[in-house]
Formats: structure tokens, C-alpha cells, sequence
């Protein structure tokens, strides 16, 4: 158990409160990380500057409007909640005087976040080591593309582009046709995600050494090892993702392709989505069967039809052999029911099913969302009452929740920040607007009165923020050494979870954590979910848990035997974190709840990770990876555009990432309440819903209807959008795919026009386009112009050529093309993992990011089934040879 000592006078209830965030992120990955910084009661300055790059829309002064309202940079409804829960600031940081105030904003704080591309912040004079200078415990968390080492860092993303690199667009779609794509910039949400958690696990070392540190992490990369199992498998088995049938869209298998497993979770039939009443676009709902048992069911709530009744049906290989058949009887069927009526009659037997869910469905017809408050009405200072989207999980001692509320105004807090805050006089203020440090010269102003009423206003400000010094951490407990360890070193995390949790367990390993996975004797069921080293089914050769459990170890324990409760309460008693997956209220029923827990470890933190959380109508609801995809708003978005693939179904990306959202949200619950925990002593539950961070992995579409009431229609390999727009997604002339910045193909500049033609002579492509484009500009669209040079160019090498002359663009690469990037090589990204029992070494994926101060590690391989009972029940607890004996004949072990 890890040592915290008290600090008194701590009067919030928010778990991050008094630390203050400095925040110069913009779009979305950046913001999505400050804005739960903020929910959790961090202190977010964020610093903007109204003119490009713009922080209030994408590359334009002026984002669309919410309907109705005038066009000003505060009338934005996907900013205002992206943005929530932080101070504004307007501030030019290139202006001598503006880069002397940024200093000093950055020596009274405690992070500095920012996207930008590598070495933006080195040419403001404000890199690490000037930091440092400014305030030696600084903590630095960059979020750029590639990161800020490796031959590439020079190059841009955007959350598609991410997607296209790492692996995670190929993996989305239908065998024999182009990526479907994602249908929205998950790795924007995702990558901020990991931007919160490295952020408070960095926060976490600093409170437990006294050290600060800069994190390099890159936003591509960080998708790399969402891909599941599939790295393992290329290595182990020498499988290609390149193959018939992969991707299998929303099946396990495709029909007539060898039956492997496609890094989703596990092999199962029926597993896909289904047409329902009364034909719709959205229209949609997703069923699996996991066992026999559960496919009788469903033929039961069919009404038994013939063909469902057939005994060659009754296995998984006869049902693998006849998936044509069943999808066609059960659409024939759910064509007949709306995809609410089939949830319930489904659900009702013990069969999984759930709606494919459009953004209006989350919003006005969840009612799970609702029970569960996700969409929490506040009033913008310009837009007035509209829903703003609450955090996914529940924290019994620090809750989580948007305050101070939607998006401040663009500079809204100047006056406190910079006469209150950092004591500069009100003359200073008004030079600062005349001068153009805190406003344009030539930029008009007057859409924003209340800048004028700060010039206006000569009386003192007040501060009535943070502490005018950054935040004083608690004193630390670890001394730093010669070889740094994890931010989570000397916890214990007791893991009492299956797929939805194990990714969960897995990120805490890999940070240093002592994480002790309690299996049931028999084994935990992802042992069962292949592929399998060399193709054999193994408990011990999953390669799907081989990647979810690395830096683990094993014990057996029986929970529903008196001395499996014994023992495991006594492992609780020393332990900070338990993370459990069971169903609601199972835990109680076995007199192992939180309550009984905390009244011998007061600091005990314990986290539930369920499908819906422990409250609300659809609490006890059967769930998969597909099911939560289609019902968190996922398959609603992501598919191929009507006029290239007529009645294509909506699809589910691969990788399993419903529980990689799940366990992200449960990450950074658990580092909130450990950061909480080490200032107080206190511990706390957590209660979170896969369900609702899915919901909330969606990037603009929910607010798309929130603000505009629209649904986004589904487009081959681009975002999904109410309206057709700009084609993202091209086929090269070696016939792989690219992916390429809508922004490019909508507008070449003069500037960007020269060097496409330029390139294009290098090339030796046609100059008559150019020259025609040149002469007479409306004569060749900008898209078709660039769309001749890609089609007459190989994938990588419009992709490297492009990125280094600045236009921002991602080769559309298979798995085995990921494991072959010299970036990683460069950044050390791949971890070699022994398997000495095997006579192997496996490249395991390594983390999104280059931790300096607190590094990431991998500890060792996922252990054996029980490897490790002797060593901690004998070894820890005390438990001697014979009892131990005894308790693996009762079956305790």
C-alpha cells in the first residue's frame, strides 16, 4: 500500500482542486483533455488568441454559429461543451510583453498543456528546461501528432489522420471494400483521454516525489495499441491483417473465410446488426449470442421458426457454417419490431441486444442516459439553457461535474486573470489592449462589449481563484533514484475483472502498480478468446490476454467460499485500488461490497466497471464490444455512403474499443481519487458506465443535435455529417488508401498552390494542369486537382512528400505496415517481452507517450493461471503449505 501522509486545510470536494492547469490546446484532442481537468475541479486557464489558428473553430476566425444566433466566436455549441469548465484569456504570446505574462501564468502553475506541432513552444522560449526555470516542479504534457522526437515529429495529424496511421481505420469496414473509416475523430476524444491520464499520473508522481516532468506524447500513436491482440498475432503466427476476410465488419468471422479471430472478443454467431421497424436510416439493432444457451433463447423470442429449429444449429461450427441463413431469418424477423421492442424482448430472455442509436436517440429516447443524468442543462453566458455532457462514472467522495459550466467568453477573464492573478496594474490592462497584447489592433471588437467594460472598469480586481502561487503538493513519500520508477510504483491494485476491466487493470501494471489479477479457479474467461500461440487453443496461449495482462500477477480465489472471502479481505486490507467488473449488487451479495471493505482500509479506492453502471433501467442489461457500439452512438456514424455501397449496414470499428472507452473513463476516475487520496488519506468509490463513456466518444455528433437538431448521415471514410462532404479518403496508384485533411482539398491557397505545383514538376507530372489552374482558377477545382496528383503517386509517397511540404496527410496502413515504422523505432515505442517458457520474445505495444520523469514500463508477461498463489498467499499472507493444500481440494484455490 502506498504511504500518504495528510494535508490539512483541504476544504474542496473535487479531487483536483487548488491545482491549476495552464492550457494552450485547441480543436479538439487538447481541450477534451483540460475540459475533465476542470470537471474535476482543476483550476483551466486557457489562453487563446482570436485570429488563426483559431481555439473557437478549425482553421477560420469565425465557427458556425449555433442556428438562430449571431456569428461571433462565443455562439459555438460543440466548443462550448468541448470547452467547459475553464477560464478564457486573450493573449498574444508572441508580443514581447504577451511572452513575459505567459511566463509568468506558467511560474503559478502547476501543468502546461498544449497540441501544437513540436517545438511551437521552444520558439516562445518556453521549452522544458525554461519551464523548469520558472517553476522546477512543472509538469509539460505535449500532445502533438508524432510527438517531439522520432524522424517525423515534424509532421501533422488530425484525429482522422491518427486513425489512418495507427492501424485503427483499416481495421473498420467490410471485407473487399475501402475503410469505412470512423465516422467521427476518435482518436481526438481518445487522445485526450490519455492526455487526462497522463496528466494525472504525472500529478500523482509529483505528490508522491516532489518531481515534475514533461510527458512527449503523440496522438497517433497513442491508437497503436488499441488494435488488440493483433501485433501478437502477426509475430506468434505469422498472420497477416492483409487477408481474405479481415476485417469481418460486424461479424466474428465473414462467411466462407477461415475462421480466426478478428481482435474483437472472441468468435460468436449470431454477432451483427439487423434491420428493424419501420426501415429507417437508423433504423438498426445489434444481437449476440455468446453461448448455445443464448441462441436457443433467441430462437424462443423468434416464435421458434423452422429454420431456427434445425439441429445443425445448435453449436457455434454449425452456426459458422450457416451465418447467411441466420442473419437472413433473424432480419427477416427484426424487420418486423422496432430495435426498442427487440432490445426488451431480448433482454427479457437473457439474450444480448441493443438499438443502433443515432445522436437524437441518445439525447431524447435514452433512458439510461437520463436516469443516469448524462445530459446536465446549464446556461452559456450567450446561447442561454442547453444540455452540456456530464462525466461517466460516479465518485462517491469527489464528484465530477461541469463548473464553472459551458465555454467562457473568448477573453472573458482578463481582468481577473491578469490584474487579479498576476497583480499587473489596470493602466497596464489598457495599454495591453492598445498595444495589441490582449486584442488585435486591427480586429473588431465591439461584437464583444465586455471587453470594453473591462477597459471601462478602473476598480480593483478580486481573485477569487486559486492561490496566487501554484499549489503546494503534499510531502513526498518516494525519493527519486538513479532509475526512475512508474508513477504508480509501490500501489496495489487488486484486479477482479474480465474484458470490460482488464485494459484498466493492464495501464495501471504498466505504470509501475503492483496489480494482482484474482481469477476463479478455473480461469478468468478472456483466457478462452483467441488467437492462440501457434493456432492452439491454450489457456496459457491467449494472445488476447497475453495483451490485456502484461505486468500482472496470477492468484486463484474462490469469492463464494467463507475462506476465498477471508483471504481476499485480507489482501484488501493492504491494497489502494480494487477494480471489479461484476454484475450490480454481486459484490454485496457476497459480503464484499465497499462499504464492508473501507471499514478496515479507510483509503481503499474501489472502482466498478459494469456495461450501464450500478443504477438506471438497463443496469442488468447483457452487453458486448458490438452492443455497446451500436448502442453508444458508435454504428450510428460509421459505415459507407449510401451511393458506394447501397444497404450497407452501419458498422462497428474493431479492436474491442468499447472496453478501452470503459477503461480509460475508469482511469482517470481511479487517478482522480488516488490523487485525492494522497493529500487526505481518504479513499472512495467509483461507479462507471461503458455505456456512457461510449456515449460520450462521439466527438460533435451529439452536440450536432443538441444545438442543431441534425443526424449525421454515414460517409465511406470520413466523418459522418447531416449533409455529403468533402471526400477525405483516396485510393493512390499503387491502389492503397490516403487520408487527407479536409481542409486541403476544400482550399488551396496561392502559397499552398505553388508548392503542389512545384511537387507535381518534381514529379513529373502534368505542369498544363497547374498552369491552366493558374490562368484561370474556377477552369480546375482544387479537389480535382489534387486528386489527379494522388492518383498518379504511391500512397507513401504522396503521404511523406506531402507531410514534409506541410500538407496534412496519413497513409491508410494495415497492422503489419504499423509494425514497420522506423518512427517507432525511433521512439523506442516497441516493448520486447520474454517468454521464456517458449523460448520467444514478443513486441508488445508501448505506450502513446515518452515519459521522462516516470517512465513506462512493461514488468512482465501476463502470468499463468495462478502462477503466483504461493508467492503471495504463502509468501504475504502467511498461509502455510498445508492449509494451502487444503484449500485448492475445497476449491477455495
Amino acid at each position: 500500500m502506498v504511504n500518504t501522509k495528510k494535508k490539512t486545510g483541504l476544504t474542496g470536494k473535487r479531487p483536483l482542486e487548488g491545482i491549476r492547469v495552464l492550457d494552450f490546446t485547441w480543436v479538439r484532442a487538447g481541450p477534451w483533455c483540460t475540459r475533465w481537468l476542470g470537471a474535476m475541479g482543476a483550476e483551466v486557464i486557457k489562453v487563446e488568441w482570436p485570429i488563426n489558428p483559431s481555439t473557437r473553430g478549425i482553421g477560420r476566425v469565425v465557427p458556425d454559429p449555433v442556428p438562430g444566433f449571431e456569428a461571433t466566436l462565443n455562439n459555438n455549441g460543440h466548443f462550448s461543451d468541448t470547452n467547459a469548465n475553464k477560464l478564457s484569456v486573450t493573449l498574444n504570446t508572441r508580443s514581447p510583453r504577451g511572452n513575459d505574462l505567459v511566463k509568468r501564468l506558467v511560474s503559478v502553475s502547476d501543468i502546461v498543456i498544449e497540441n501544437f506541432a513540436a517545438g511551437v513552444l521552444e520558439k516562445w522560449g518556453l521549452g522544458y528546461e525554461e519551464m523548469k526555470k520558472l517553476r522546477p516542479d512543472i509538469i509539460y504534457l505535449s500532445m502533438s501528432g508524432f510527438g517531439h522526437t522520432g524522424r517525423n515529429k515534424d509532421y501533422q495529424t488530425m484525429g482522422p489522420i491518427a486513425q489512418a496511421l495507427s492501424g485503427l481505420t483499416f481495421t473498420s469496414g467490410l471485407p473487399g471494400e475501402e475503410p469505412a473509416g470512423w465516422g467521427w475523430s476518435y482518436m481526438d476524444d481518445t487522445g485526450g483521454m490519455y492526455g487526462v491520464m497522463y496528466a494525472l499520473s504525472a500529478l500523482y508522481h509529483r505528490n508522491m516525489t516532489g518531481e515534475g516532468q514533461h510527458i512527449d506524447s503523440s496522438q497517433w500513436i497513442k491508437g497503436v495499441q488499441l488494435n488488440g491482440a493483433a501485433f501478437l498475432d502477426i509475430q506468434a503466427n505469422n498472420r497477416s491483417t492483409a487477408r481474405e476476410g479481415f476485417p469481418a465488419g460486424n461479424r466474428a468471422v465473414w462467411p466462407g473465410t477461415p475462421v480466426l479471430d478478428n481482435y474483437r472478443e472472441g468468435i460468436y454467431v449470431p454477432h451483427n446488426a439487423y434491420r428493424t421497424s419501420p426501415g429507417e436510416y437508423n433504423d438498426w439493432c445489434a444481437i449476440v449470442c455468446f453461448t448455445d444457451d443464448e441462441w436457443k433463447k433467441l430462437v424462443g423470442v423468434m416464435g421458434s421458426p423452422s429454420w431456427a429449429t434445425d439441429n445443425k444449429l445448435d453449436t457455434l461450427k454449425g452456426r459458422l457454417d450457416n451465418q447467411e441463413e441466420i442473419d437472413n431469418g433473424i432480419e427477416a424477423w427484426t424487420k418486423t419490431l422496432g430495435k426498442y421492442e427487440i432490445m426488451e424482448l431480448c433482454q427479457a430472455a437473457g439474450v444480448p441486444s441493443m438499438p443502433v442509436q443515432s445522436n437524437e436517440d441518445s439525447v431524447e429516447n435514452d433512458p439510461q442516459l437520463k436516469a443516469r443524468e448524462v445530459y446536465q442543462d446549464m446556461e452559456h453566458a450567450t446561447l442561454g439553457v442547453w444540455p452540456l455532457q456530464n462525466a461517466p462514472f460516479k465518485m462517491s467522495e469527489t464528484p465530477a461535474y461541469n463548473d464553472p459550466g459551458p465555454a467562457s467568453l473568448i477573453g472573458q477573464h482578463n481582468k481577473e486573470v491578469f490584474e487579479g492573478l498576476l497583480g499587473i496594474s489596470h493602466e497596464e490592462l489598457v495599454n495591453g489592449y492598445e498595444d495589441g497584447t490582449f486584442w488585435p489592433k486591427d480586429h473588431d471588437r465591439s461584437l464583444y462589449p465586455y471587453m470594453q467594460d473591462m477597459i471601462d472598469d478602473a476598480s480593483k480586481a478580486v481573485w477569487d481563484g486559486n492561490q496566487h502561487g501554484p499549489s503546494t503538493p503534499p510531502e513526498p513519500t518516494r525519493t527519486v533514484g538513479s532509475n526512475p520508477e512508474g508513477p504508480f510504483s509501490g500501489m496495489r491494485v487488486l484486479e477482479l475483472a474480465d474484458k470490460k476491466g482488464q485494459w484498466s487493470g493492464k495501464l495501471m501494471g504498466d505504470l509501475g502498480a503492483d496489480v494482482i489479477k484474482i481469477e476463479p479457479p478455473e480461469g478468468e474467461a478472456a483466457r478462452n478468446i483467441g488467437p492462440f500461440y501457434q493456432d492452439v487453443p491454450d489457456k496459457e496461449k491467449s494472445l488476447y490476454f497475453w495483451h490485456y495482462n502484461t505486468s500482472k500477477r496470477s492468484i486463484t480465489l474462490n469469492l463464494e467460499t467463507e475462506d476465498g472471502k477471508q483471504i481476499f479481505k485480507r489482501l484488501a486490507d493492504s491494497a489502494d485500488v480494487i477494480i471489479e467488473t461484476f454484475k450490480p449488487g454481486y459484490m454485496k451479495s457476497i459480503g464484499l461490497d465497499y462499504e464492508e471493505l473501507k471499514s478496515t482500509n479507510p483509503g481503499l479506492i474501489m472502482c466498478s466497471i459494469t456495461p450501464f453502471g450500478q443504477t438506471g433501467p438497463w443496469k442488468d442489461y447483457l452487453t458486448g464490444d458490438l452492443l455497446h457500439l451500436a448502442a453508444g452512438g458508435q454504428m450510428a456514424a460509421c459505415g459507407y455512403t449510401d451511393t458506394d455501397l447501397p444497404d450497407a449496414p452501419p458498422i462497428a470499428g474493431g479492436g474491442g474499443q468499447a472496453w478501452h472507452m470503459g477503461s480509460h473513463y475508469a482511469n482517470i476516475a481511479i487517478s482522480a481519487a488516488l490523487m485525492y487520496k494522497s493529500v487526505t488519506g481518504i479513499g472512495q468509490y467509483i461507479d462507471v458506465s461503458i455505456h456512457e463513456s461510449c456515449s460520450l466518444t462521439r466527438e460533435m455528433h451529439v452536440n450536432t443535435w443538441i444545438y442543431q437538431k441534425k443526424i449525421p448521415m454515414r460517409q465511406t471514410g470520413r466523418h459522418a455529417s447531416p449533409a455529403p462532404n468533402q471526400q477525405s479518403q483516396h485510393v493512390c496508384a499503387d491502389g492503397k488508401y490516403l487520408n487527407v485533411a479536409a481542409q486541403i482539398l476544400t482550399a488551396l491557397t496561392p502559397e499552398r498552390l505553388h508548392i503542389l505545383g512545384e511537387w507535381m514538376k518534381e514529379e513529373g507530372l502534368s505542369e498544363d494542369l497547374i498552369e491552366e489552374k493558374y490562368r484561370n482558377p474556377d477552369s480546375i477545382t482544387d479537389n480535382e486537382l489534387f486528386l489527379y496528383f494522388i492518383a498518379n503517386m504511391s500512397r507513401d509517397d504522396v503521404f511523406h512528400g506531402g507531410q514534409k511540404r506541410g500538407f496534412n496527410m496519413g497513409a491508410i496502413r494495415n497492422l503489419d505496415e504499423v509494425m514497420q515504422d522506423p518512427h517507432l523505432d525511433d521512439r523506442d515505442y516497441w516493448a520486447e517481452v520474454d517468454y521464456p517458457e517458449l523460448g520467444i520474445k514478443l513486441k508488445h505495444p508501448g505506450p502513446g507517450g515518452i515519459f521522462k520523469g516516470s517512465p513506462w514500463q512493461i514488468s512482465r508477461r501476463a502470468p499463468f493461471l495462478g502462477e503466483h498463489n504461493k508467492e503471495i498467499l504463502s509468501g504475504e499472507l502467511g498461509i502455510g503449505d498445508d492449509e494451502l493444500s487444503n484449500l485448492g481440494k475445497s476449491g477455495t484455490i
